[in-house]
């Protein structure tokens, strides 16, 4: 099993952050200005930071700053898995989500940072090769570009690390 941070239950990563709550300005009618319900985790080890405000409860905005910490994670912490042997897979069930080829799963879900990570763990193990590291996870490129285009963000990333490799974009 791997041991990235990502992996984490929600309760295991918050208590290795430092948290603070603050107020914004926008939508949310009087509370908005009065009530600290905006939410940032800051986990200090890595200098990475996970932010809401835009919900009018704290625990939601926790919830979703939180989401948003793990796919930082996701972006930056690399774990590059030998391709011979074992699986390049964790233990986390990568194939449970895939349907007919398909992979099935929200960008809301919790398990998104981790099945993201997954993916540009075993797109560094090939070296950025988009056909093959697809041909690993059971899929093709379109799936895994469909996929990584619900935040766009993330296809942004894969485009940062093709450009740098001197290939041409991805596009959703």
């Amino acid at each position: 099993m791997r041991k990235s941070l990502v992996y984490l239950s929600a309760e295991e990563l918050e208590k290795r952050c430092r948290f603070e709550t603050l107020r914004r300005s926008g939508p949310g009618g009087q509370n908005r200005n009065k009530v600290e319900t905006g939410v940032r985790f800051y986990l200090d080890e890595l200098g990475l930071v996970g932010e809401a405000t835009e919900r009018r409860y704290q625990g939601e905005n926790r919830k979703i700053a939180l989401q948003r910490l793990r796919l930082e994670l996701a972006l930056t912490a690399r774990e590059v898995p030998a391709l011979e042997g074992e699986s390049p897979l964790s233990d986390f069930k990568w194939f449970d989500r895939l349907v007919g080829g398909k992979l099935r799963v929200s960008s809301e879900s919790f398990d998104y940072p981790i099945l993201v990570a997954e993916f540009f763990d075993v797109y560094a193990a090939t070296e950025g090769r988009l056909a093959e590291t697809a041909a690993l996870l059971h899929t093709t490129s379109s799936q895994i570009v469909r996929f990584l285009s619900q935040i766009p963000r993330v296809l942004e990333a894969l485009n940062g690390m093709r450009a740098r490799e001197g290939l041409p974009r991805l596009r959703a």
